[in-house]
């Protein structure tokens, strides 16, 4: 009676530290899917919201690589219920089916900023314009960008790109606070108007080339 008992009170102790262990584990990859999602997000956003930047693209690689890892080991060990693993991997493919594809584009067809120097700055301090390398097929070219400057989620667009074999401009301005003056390289003045609220360029004049 006693062995038995004794018997009894092991497996209960067994059984309790594996349900600790599977808490911890689905736990962990909870943590690892959202952590890929919401970096994968912040890949795909960082061409507007320049901050997200520092995001590497390797975060959610990690993330989905100890995922599968794991999900191999629990259906292999065979001990915990088919749901403990099969409900995680069936999340890991949804989310891996239409971000991987769009993560490749992006690696390939996306422009990353190389060399930004903030070279204007509003006379109010919301917006500064930026030089930045911008990689095309041959060259290098040259480009012009509007930032806010108003924490993680703070906006960029496009402003104006020099033309192949151009440098960068030789002065960068604001004149008014919702208008950018650009003096090229070959010493004409570009004008380009801006909308402060969707921080979108309404309009570029250019002179006669």
């Amino acid at each position: 009676m006693a062995k038995q008992t004794i018997s009894s009170g092991r497996r209960s102790a067994i059984d309790s530290a594996e349900r600790r262990w599977r808490v911890v584990w689905l736990l962990t990859i909870t943590v690892l899917l959202a952590a890929a999602l919401v970096a994968s997000a912040a890949i795909l956003l960082a061409h507007r919201f320049y901050r997200m930047q520092v995001v590497s693209g390797f975060v959610p690689l990690m993330c989905w690589i100890v995922t599968v890892a794991l999900l191999v080991h629990a259906a292999k060990t065979g001990r915990w219920r088919t749901w403990t693993w099969f409900v995680p991997a069936a999340v890991l493919a949804l989310e891996m089916v239409p971000l991987v594809p769009l993560m490749m584009l992006l690696a390939i067809f996306g422009s990353s900023d190389g060399k930004v120097v903030v070279v204007g700055v509003s006379p109010d301090g919301r917006y500064e314009a930026v030089t930045h390398d911008v990689n095309a097929v041959i060259d290098t070219l040259c480009g012009v960008r509007l930032r806010e400057r108003d924490g993680l989620f703070s906006r960029q667009t496009r402003v104006w790109t020099a033309a192949e074999g151009q440098r960068c401009p030789r002065r960068v301005s604001f004149t008014e606070t919702n208008t950018i003056s650009i003096i090229d390289a070959r010493g004409r003045e570009i004008t380009a108007h801006f909308d402060p609220d969707r921080l979108e360029v309404a309009q570029v004049l250019e002179p006669p080339s």
